[in-house]
């Protein structure tokens, strides 16, 4: 019995021998497929960031030329409606004047007969005659006197003179 038991004692040492060997062996075998594993996951979130911030770059991009485009069209759009109303406006304007009629006033005394635009034009030939300048005519204040033959005037409050009427 001593030799079978030294007999199946070798054959346990024998049996676990393999056994520790592939234990060992598994053990080097998963901390190598760790290694590589955590290698390759380390490598694949460097590339996922460069890709990211690629993407990102991209998007950032896509966004100012959209921003640009857009910008371009409403400037565009702003012109296009600004030119609408001005013309909307010039065509107000000129209904508002044509609406608007100017009066022809005329003075007539003792058989004479002078319209106001004529008194205008010779007060302001004088005012011109006199070395300003008829721009610069700022408010025009007409006085009548037919029985002098005579209107007065006064420019910008300060000017004054005499035209006769006839």
């Amino acid at each position: 019995m001593a030799r079978t038991t030294a007999r199946a004692a070798k054959k346990k040492a024998a049996t676990k021998a393999p056994a520790a060997k592939t234990a060992a062996k598994t053990t080097a075998a998963e901390a190598v497929v760790e290694e590589v594993k955590e290698a390759v996951v380390k490598e694949v979130e460097e590339k996922k960031e460069k890709v990211v911030d690629a993407d990102i770059k991209e998007v950032a991009a896509a966004a100012k030329e959209t921003v640009k485009d857009t910008g371009a069209k409403v400037v565009d759009k702003a012109k296009e409606v600004t030119k609408k109303v001005e013309k909307t406006v010039k065509e107000k304007v000129a209904e508002v004047k044509a609406a608007v009629a100017e009066p022809e006033v005329y003075v007539q005394y003792q058989g004479n007969e002078s319209d106001l635009a004529a008194i205008t034009a010779r007060i302001k030939k004088q005012y011109v005659e006199e070395g300003h300048k008829e721009s610069d005519i700022k408010s025009l204040k007409i006085y009548l006197k037919p029985e002098d033959a005579s209107a007065y005037y006064v420019i910008n409050d300060n000017n004054s003179g005499k035209v006769f009427l006839f």
